[in-house]
């Protein structure tokens, strides 16, 4: 069993108390109501402009609380944002102490989240065999489609261009939350120009870096989402506008294109 110890790259943010349900219900995208113990849930937290300030894994702990796990760059942006909206409610929001790390057989008891077939992010204390090794966290999300919004890439798009709602990140249903006229109004009356595919390169990249485009006089047309390295390459995720993906480079090497696959299918 590979244990892998993610501190250094992730948080868990703990909100309690009474209304903390509902609290979170008005600040992400998903429906908190549809989380239980035995899941785990995608969602985010967006500006007014609807683009995604964090993005989170949720898990709904034994005591009636919540575990929201999110990028550690993203630590001293978050947890104040979050404070602003809780007012008058019986809310607190505090860093958890406990360990974060993933592993690829089923824990027995603690709190955890199934992100594919045998991977699982869990939160308690570390296990004495764990080790640093992020490459193979970033593949897991990267081979599995699965985005994760940090500093340099916060509020710099909106769910769809991460393709958030084709994985079960947004609820359409749900009430009113920051961000979300701006996400109903695209889905329900528009076309989304961006969507998030996965890429191959040579070179490496970085998280956030900027992809431009021939097509348009090597303009700006998205943006590194994710990637990790796997022998001379590196594979990724890349938020890209779809007409623009065939022929795509990184803003520092325009000599060498990257090949960008589409991960999933539109639905209506």
């Amino acid at each position: 069993m590979k244990v892998i110890n993610l501190d250094s790259a992730l948080i868990a943010l703990e909100i309690t108390g009474e209304d903390a349900a509902s609290y979170l219900q008005g600040q992400l995208t998903n429906d908190i109501g549809e989380l239980s113990h035995v899941q785990f849930q995608l969602s985010a937290h967006l500006n007014n402009k609807g683009r995604i300030i964090a993005s989170f894994f949720i898990l709904k702990n034994m005591t009636g609380g919540f575990y929201l796990i999110t990028s550690k760059t993203l630590a001293d942006k978050i947890l104040p944002r979050l404070k602003m909206f809780i007012l008058r409610s019986k809310v607190q929001c505090q860093l958890s102490t406990k360990s974060i790390y993933y592993q690829t057989i089923k824990p027995a008891t603690i709190e955890f989240a199934e992100l594919a077939t045998n991977n699982f992010l869990c939160i308690g204390d570390l296990p004495e065999d764990a080790i640093e090794d992020t490459n193979s966290w970033h593949k897991v999300l990267v081979d599995n489609g699965i985005p994760m919004i940090y500093a340099n890439s916060s509020e710099k798009i909106i769910p769809q261009q991460v393709n958030y709602e084709l994985i079960g990140g947004v609820n359409f249903k749900k009430g009113c939350y920051t961000g979300q006229e701006i996400v109903a109004r695209t889905h329900y009356l528009g076309k989304v120009k961006r969507r998030m595919q996965k890429l191959t390169s040579v070179n490496e990249p970085t998280i956030g870096q900027t992809v431009v485009s021939p097509k348009l006089d090597n303009q700006e047309v998205g943006f590194i989402v994710d990637y990790y390295k796997a022998e001379d390459k590196y594979h990724g995720l890349v938020s890209i506008q779809t007409d623009c993906a065939s022929d795509a480079y990184l803003d520092n090497n325009l000599e060498t294109p990257i090949l960008c696959t589409p991960i999933l299918a539109e639905t209506e």
